[in-house]
Parts: C-alpha cells; sequence; structure tokens
C-alpha cells in the first residue's frame, strides 16, 4: 500500500516538488511561487512522512491561516492516505491554540471551561471600561483601542512588555492592563490571547512547554510569509527541540506588513535555526497563468529591494498578452474596464470567472455606477458598497436633511451624531415627537429651531438652527453643503476617535462622495434625484438572484489565494499603487508585491489600467504612471496610450513659445525640459522633466512656466 502511494506521488509531482516532499529532517524553507502548487506538496510531504519514514499520523501538526484552508488541506489529506486524514492534527493558529488552552488554561488563572468573547461582546466590554473612566468615544474611539491591544498582542506584548502609549491624554497601556483584567474576571479571552496565551506556556511554565513540544515530531505551516511575531514565536518555541520544521511560502507574496506580518521570518529563515543544516527548495512551475502574464509578473517583482530569488515558469500555451491601458479619469476607466469585462463575456467568460482588482475602497464608486449602468453584475466582495459605509450613510442623513429630502430614518440617524447626550430612550422620545407632529423630519427642526420643542428635543436645537442658517447659502456651493455640515457639527473632527489611519481613510470615503454630489449635480439632478440614484446603487436590485453569476470587485488584499480567468488591475498609478503614504514613508517594496499579487491572479487575460485625471478629496488631480510599469518593454506589456500631441494643444503652447525640448523653469520645480504635450485648450497638459523635482505633469493654463 506505501509502495504504490509512493510511486503516484512520484508520478504527480515534478522534480522541484519531489525533493520537497523526500526532505529529511530539520528546517525546511520550501518557497512557493504563485500557482505552483504549494498545498499539494505540503499534502504529499505528510504523506512521506508516514508512509516512508514511519511518523505516526497524530505526531504530525499542519498548521493554516484560514479555516477554508484548514477544511482543504484535510480533504487532501483524506484523498490522499485514506482514513480521513489518518489522525493528522491540522488547523488554524487559533484552533490550535484553544485546543491547547483546553487542557493548560488553568496554568495560566483560567478555568478550562473559558470561552472566546465575540467582537460584538469585544465591543461592548471596551466601551464598559471607557465610560467606567468616563472617556467619551470623541476622545478615543472603542475601536481604535481595540485596535490597538490587537496590535500589542501579535508583537508578543502583554500589558507591562508594551510601550507606553498615549492618545488624547490617555494612557492606553493602562487600558490595556484593565481590559485583560476584565477578561479574566469574565473568564473569557478574544482571539488573540488564544495566541498569546499558548506562548506565555511555552515561555513561562517548563513543564507544560516540554509536553508540547514533545507532543509532535514533525510542524508543517503554509503561508508563512504571513506570520506575526506572536505567531512566529508560537511555531519556533514548539519546534525548539525536535527542530522539525517545515514552512511553505512566498517572500513576493508579502503583503500585510499593515497587520502585523513581517516578511523578515520568511526572508531570514535560514539564520534562525543556527548549526543547522537548512533545506531550501523552489517551487517555480506556475500551473495557473498564461507564459504572457508571468513574464510580467516576473518582470515587475525582480526589482524587489530584498527577495529569495525565483522565477515563475509557465506550463501552459501562452494566451493574450497582458495589457496596460491609460484612460482619460476614472469614469473612462469604468468604461473601458465595463468594455473589456463585456468582450471576455462573449469570448465565453463566466461573470464570476472575472475580477476587478483596486488599492483602495473608494475606487469602487465610479466602477458601480457604470457596471449598474451597463446592466452588468457585480458584487463586492469582502467589504460593502460605496454607499453602504457607515460614513456614508451618516454623511448623506446629514445632507438630506439639509436639502429637504430626509426622512425620520436620516434624524434619527444623526440626533446623536457626534454624541449630544440623547441616549436611545431620548431617541425613542424623539421619533415620538416627530410623528405626533405631522410634519416631515426636516420641517419639524424648523419648529426645533425656533425654539418650540420639549424636553430631550431641546438637545437639537443648535443643530436645527446651524441647518436653517447653512440652508441660505446651498445654492452657491457646488455639494449643496455636504462639507460644510460635517465639519460645523464636528462630525469630521469625530473621526479622528477612530484614530489617524481609519480616519483618513473615512475622511477620504466622504471626499470622494462629495466630488460625486458635486458632479451629479452637475447634470442637472434634484437632490431628492441623487438620493433615489444612491439608493439604488446601494440596492443591489440589477442582480437577479443570489446565486446569479458576478463580477467580483475587491482590494488587492482581499484577492490574495484567489484565481480568476480575466483580471483587471484599475488605477495603477502614483499616489493608488504604490499607495501615497508608502511613497511618504519611503518604503514601496510591499506596494509591489500587491501588485504582484495582483499580476498572479489571472489565469488568462489581464488589463491593467490608469487614469490621466482623477478626483481626490474632490479635487482634480493628474496622477503619474506607477513607478512600478511604466519602464517595462513592451515585449512585457502592451501599452495602450492616447495620442500624446493634438493640434490645439501645440497651437496653445507654440503662442507661449514651447515645444517639445523647450528648456523651462518652474517657481517651485526649478528648471527642466518638455516632453510631452497633450490635450486641447485649458485641460492642455505638459510633461516636464525637472533637474532636481523629476518628471512631473502639469495643467499649462496654471503650470506658470517661463522658456529659458
Amino acid at each position: 500500500m506505501e509502495k504504490n502511494w509512493t510511486t503516484k506521488a512520484v508520478f504527480d509531482l515534478n522534480p522541484a516538488q519531489q525533493a520537497a516532499v523526500e526532505a529529511g529532517d530539520g528546517p525546511q524553507l520550501i518557497l512557493a511561487g504563485a500557482g505552483s502548487g504549494k498545498t499539494r506538496t505540503i499534502v504529499h510531504r505528510i504523506g512521506h512522512l508516514i508512509a516512508n519514514h514511519g511518523i505516526a499520523p497524530h505526531r504530525i501538526l499542519a498548521v493554516t491561516f484560514t479555516n477554508k484552508a484548514a477544511a482543504e488541506l484535510k480533504t487532501r489529506l483524506s484523498d490522499l492516505i485514506g482514513d480521513d486524514g489518518g489522525g493528522v492534527v491540522s488547523g488554524t493558529f487559533h484552533a490550535l491554540s484553544l485546543r491547547f488552552l483546553r487542557r493548560y488554561a488553568d496554568v495560566l488563572g483560567y478555568p478550562k471551561s473559558f470561552q472566546v468573547i465575540d467582537a460584538d461582546d469585544q465591543r461592548a466590554l471596551v466601551k464598559r471600561i471607557l465610560k467606567a473612566r468616563n472617556i467619551a468615544s470623541e476622545r478615543l474611539h472603542p475601536s481604535y483601542l481595540i485596535g490597538w491591544i490587537e496590535h500589542c498582542k501579535h508583537a508578543g506584548l502583554l500589558p507591562a512588555q508594551a510601550e507606553s502609549q498615549m492618545w488624547s491624554g490617555i494612557d492606553l497601556r493602562d487600558l490595556y492592563g484593565e481590559y485583560q483584567s476584565q477578561l479574566l474576571q469574565l473568564e473569557r479571552m478574544d482571539f488573540s490571547d488564544l495566541m498569546m496565551n499558548v506562548v506565555r506556556l511555552l515561555r513561562e511554565v517548563p513543564d507544560i512547554a516540554t509536553a508540547l513540544r514533545t507532543r509532535f515530531d514533525h510542524v508543517l505551516v503554509d503561508e508563512y510569509q504571513d506570520t506575526n511575531p506572536v505567531q512566529h514565536e508560537w511555531l519556533t518555541l514548539l519546534c525548539s527541540e525536535h527542530r522539525n520544521l517545515t514552512v511553505v511560502g512566498d517572500d513576493d507574496q508579502s503583503i500585510y506588513g499593515w497587520r502585523g506580518a513581517d516578511v523578515r521570518h520568511i526572508l531570514d529563515f535560514e539564520h534562525m535555526w543556527p548549526n543547522m543544516a537548512v533545506g531550501i527548495h523552489r517551487l517555480e512551475e506556475n500551473y495557473r497563468s498564461t507564459p504572457s502574464i508571468l513574464t510580467l509578473a516576473n518582470a515587475v517583482i525582480a526589482d524587489s529591494a530584498e527577495r529569495h530569488e525565483k522565477v515563475l515558469k509557465a506550463t501552459r500555451e501562452d494566451g493574450k498578452q497582458p495589457a496596460w491601458k491609460v484612460c482619460n479619469d476614472e469614469y473612462d476607466e469604468a468604461r473601458q474596464i465595463a468594455k473589456f469585462l463585456e468582450h471576455r463575456h462573449d469570448y465565453g467568460v463566466a461573470w464570476d470567472d472575472m475580477a476587478v482588482l483596486y488599492r483602495s475602497n473608494r475606487q469602487s464608486l465610479a466602477l458601480e455606477q457604470i457596471l449598474r449602468q451597463e446592466e452588468m453584475p457585480y458584487q463586492i466582495i469582502g467589504g460593502v458598497g460605496f454607499f453602504e459605509r457607515l460614513e456614508i450613510k451618516d454623511a448623506l442623513a446629514f445632507w438630506a436633511i439639509l436639502n429637504r429630502c430626509g426622512d425620520s430614518m436620516h434624524l434619527l440617524r444623526i440626533v446623536n451624531k457626534p454624541k449630544r447626550g440623547i441616549g436611545n430612550k431620548g431617541q425613542e422620545q424623539i421619533a415620538e415627537a416627530l410623528a405626533a407632529s405631522g410634519l416631515r423630519a426636516y420641517e419639524w427642526l424648523d419648529v426645533v429651531a425656533g425654539g418650540q420643542a420639549d424636553g430631550v428635543a431641546k438637545k437639537l436645537q443648535p443643530l436645527a438652527a446651524l441647518i436653517m442658517r447653512l440652508r441660505d447659502g446651498l445654492e452657491a456651493m457646488p455639494d449643496r453643503g455636504l462639507m460644510a455640515i460635517l465639519e460645523q457639527t464636528t462630525y469630521i473632527d469625530s473621526l479622528q476617535s477612530f484614530g489617524e489611519l481609519e480616519a483618513e481613510s473615512r475622511l477620504e470615503n466622504i471626499r470622494t462622495l462629495q466630488a460625486y454630489i458635486e458632479l451629479t449635480l452637475q447634470e442637472g439632478l434634484a437632490p431628492i434625484e441623487f438620493m433615489d440614484r444612491a439608493a439604488l446603487l446601494q440596492s443591489g436590485e440589477e442582480n437577479d438572484g443570489e446565486d446569479t453569476p458576478r463580477i467580483n470587485l475587491m482590494s488587492l488584499h482581499r484577492a490574495k489565494g484567489l484565481e480568476f480567468d480575466s483580471v483587471v488591475l484599475a488605477g495603477v498609478e502614483e499616489g493608488l499603487l504604490p499607495h501615497q503614504r508608502a511613497i511618504d514613508e519611503g518604503d514601496t517594496d510591499e506596494e509591489r508585491r500587491l501588485l504582484y499579487v495582483g499580476i498572479t491572479r489571472a489565469k488568462n487575460a489581464l488589463l491593467i489600467t490608469s487614469a490621466r485625471q482623477r478626483r481626490v478629496f474632490g479635487d482634480m488631480h493628474f496622477p503619474m504612471p506607477s513607478q512600478f510599469i511604466k519602464d517595462l518593454d513592451k515585449a512585457v506589456l502592451h501599452k495602450d496610450m492616447p495620442a500624446p500631441v493634438q493640434t490645439s494643444s501645440l497651437s496653445m503652447a507654440h503662442e507661449s513659445g514651447l515645444d517639445i525640448g523647450s528648456s523651462v523653469s518652474h517657481p517651485s520645480f526649478g528648471e527642466g525640459v518638455v516632453l510631452e504635450l497633450e490635450g486641447s485648450g485649458d485641460a492642455t497638459r505638459i510633461s516636464v522633466e525637472f533637474e532636481r523635482a523629476g518628471l512631473k505633469r502639469l495643467m499649462l493654463k496654471y503650470a506658470a512656466l517661463r522658456v529659458l
């Protein structure tokens, strides 16, 4: 039986996979490129250890990151060696930690019957702690505190070990300690505690550490490049005696640094086991994508600052060359994407075998509008549609009331945003008063503004008065008062309690909404008609039913581990991919890996898009193409760019004495040379390579250039 299995393994695996499967004891690093059959390799290595090394199945531990990956591993093990996986112990980091703690939690002061706190209860607990200390959510939002505590636990830091962290004069480390004490009293652990407490056992309790370390003879872990410090310590402590740790991963796909993952774990793996010969195996044969797509992927990742050398090699025949299309703006981009997807659908590709991937969630707005306009089915994966986001629903509620098209639900949504001391009971009283008045919500607020309100409704008088004042100037505001009311009610300021990054993301979405309102009202729509359009986009009524195949819209981070026949990477330009934050910090390497992950999701067709102009925060920006792709040879990437020079633009430039090759001076950027002129009339743009500032793309009308 064992001999038959071994013969089958040799037949099914390529030489690199087979070498990884048959590697001996000690640390083994399997560098598995995208689409290279890593799960197959893990499963066959486990089978090889059982069949050819005599390792008992229950002495083998296989660790994954997701329940889906754990289920797939178990199914494949069952198919390969039968007997429901033969008793191999497998699961996610969290599931396995829970299993260990069910036996040893009492040593840490918890009962063995402790429960895991869910997200809602965790949030409620943090709210109670903050309320007991009279800390309003406007000063410190519960989600920010939870996120900071998670960050500490991912780094393996208990309250006493965490660095002092102050926020709005509040000691977060002290709150972390209080949170842990409360959890212990409630006999609860959160999900991060599961990992942290197993590490505590391995660090602090010698007898239990020995029992855990000797429980398994071999440990294998998938997606090793995604481990955070506490997961890395969990693994290394568990394997510190037998050292039979096999890690499988790809440093080129390490894209979760923002949530604690550290690519150094896989880059430095061979240096973490002193005096040990570490086996290194490279899986480079790709079974997913066409040669052209892989050529592009290899070219993009080759310039990564530090990586294990590997080159993806195709096992399929070639197909369509990947294309890069430069569009006029985000709406032209969305139309070009829709045209590409429609063409692929006509070619026979199912809607649900296509995906549009983007760096920022705000990019979904134009895509949602155009796809719905073209009656093409779509779904947002791993997130919510633009108009379903909390800050967008809040902003539209304020705007609708201000523009006399809001109802009682809009009013009740904003009566305590920001906090006005109106609790649930108060909101019920306001709803009753509004219903008794027989007035529309915005009409009733006019009454409140005039001082004709009793009870809790009096607390709305300042808001109502502000709304009346703003209405006088709505016609002069392109966004009909959106930002004015959000700023003057301090709603915008209240976002800061979420923490810097989250607040920035939410504000970015609001400014995207502002630009969309301005653009839509220019079409002549009334505010009520705008609200109708937003409601239809939110409803998703274009979908026939739950089982209707739909185009997948998702972030690049969400797409990792997935594959599609046809993929669009939208907005591959400076400021989006790489993200402006990474550019400002001077480290864009993870952004490059993110693009690589996006490219390698595609099996047969790949379109990359960027826009010459894009609305950001309500202003028109003129981004440069992404530094990652602008220098790629046409043999790698077909470049579809509009003609750079038009007669009208040349005429305007010549009147100013400008031409291609002219030497010019700019008040801020210094001296440079004109490389390109494009567009027409007032929209003429000029590209100049400045000696100090590098390449800049400017509106000629406002460029203030002087010919030298």
